[in-house]
């Protein structure tokens, strides 16, 4: 749609905002598909946020840098016993579950902070999704 700016000149309308608010968005959209998602946090390959929608007071850094860990050091794990590397690791704990994934060719991890009852099937097709939009919109 066009729009005339305060001069007059015709100019055209974002039509869904950055990527930062393409990020959030696609987030959100996780948690509203998946019941049981306490948050969901995109890390680079170097553990950093790229983006999250946590609801506990965790800090984000020390979650994105510890899982993306976790998910590099399985990798190795399998690379030592001469098998390809997984591109998941769930940490499933008495009343929470921790699914962390790798996407974009290993250059990001997604980690989804889940209560106990969260259905992991659900989670792993709606990662699938996920992956490609946020493949696209980073442009990985």
């Amino acid at each position: 749609m066009d729009i005339a700016d305060p001069v007059g000149v015709a100019r055209r309308e974002p039509r869904e905002g950055g990527p930062a608010e393409r990020l959030q968005a696609l987030l959100s959209d996780f948690q509203g598909r998946v019941d049981g998602v306490r948050g969901i946090a995109v890390a680079d390959k170097s553990g950093l946020p790229v983006s999250a929608s946590f609801t506990t007071k965790a800090n984000l850094l020390t979650v994105t840098a510890m899982a993306t860990m976790a998910i590099q050091s399985s990798q190795r794990v399998y690379q030592n016993l001469g098998l390809a590397g997984p591109t998941e690791v769930v940490m499933v704990g008495p009343d929470s579950t921790v699914f962390v994934a790798t996407v974009g060719a290993n250059q990001l991890s997604v980690i989804v902070f889940l209560d106990a009852y969260a259905n992991l099937g659900l989670v792993r097709i709606e990662l699938e999704r996920l992956a490609r939009e946020l493949t696209e919109i980073l442009a990985i």
